[in-house]
């Protein structure tokens, strides 16, 4: 037992929020004719809010990066994290096409797309933040801290419940189920290796694949 609990999981996600509410309320300075630089910067958001959040759980008690997933995993996982990374994809794909039978709503990645489609640099850019930087504090924190503390209470627990953290945190829309689905799996992965780098390896896949597509 690592010692996570609570007090980590409030810490984080306290940290985690306010920092996302502070960089929503810079981004809304910035014109509609800099979306792309807004989809740059949005998506780093999430990865130095992450990170910062992890550190605000590491500070509080148990200041051993270890405890909180940064370990070596097997490549056999490593492995499994690129297969699941695109199960994940496919996995979204048909959610996104069965949500959008049934509901009209509005593009919630017009920025991602802007920056994707602005030239080679922005689109390398933009899959350097959100497939290196995202993957990495989310996974640090959501799977670091909140699955690694849930943990102890069982599998629906660490995984399904993290996972429905996970989802509820990227607000209500569509993108809601992509990371419900890319929680489960970054989740069980978590579960089964103690280490966050499975799960990175998965997350950093999914979203460079969707990152690729929004380029077209």
């Amino acid at each position: 037992m690592n010692g996570l609990g609570w007090l980590e999981i409030a810490i984080a996600l306290i940290s985690y929020l306010l920092l996302l509410l502070l960089i929503a309320l810079l981004l809304v300075l910035i014109p509609d004719e800099q979306a792309a630089w807004r989809g740059i910067v949005g998506m780093a958001t999430n990865g130095v809010a992450g990170m910062l959040a992890l550190l605000a759980a590491y500070a509080l008690r148990i200041r051993d990066f270890q405890a909180f997933g940064f370990k070596a995993a097997r490549s056999r996982w490593l492995a499994m994290g690129v297969v699941l990374g695109i199960a994940a994809f496919g996995l979204s794909v048909l959610a996104e096409h069965v949500y959008f039978l049934f509901v009209t709503e509005q593009n919630t990645q017009g920025d991602f797309q802007a920056a994707a489609r602005d030239g080679p640099m922005m689109l390398l850019t933009l899959i350097l933040m959100g497939g290196i930087l995202t993957p990495l504090g989310e996974e640090a924190l959501f799977r670091g801290v909140i699955a690694n503390a849930l943990n102890r209470y069982g599998a629906w627990a660490g995984v399904v419940g993290s996972a429905m953290i996970f989802a509820v945190v990227h607000g209500f829309s569509v993108v809601l189920l992509n990371a419900f689905i890319v929680g489960l799996l970054t989740g069980f992965l978590f579960r089964r290796t103690q280490s966050i780098w499975p799960g990175f390896v998965a997350h950093a896949i999914f979203n460079g694949i969707w990152l690729l597509i929004y380029s077209f």
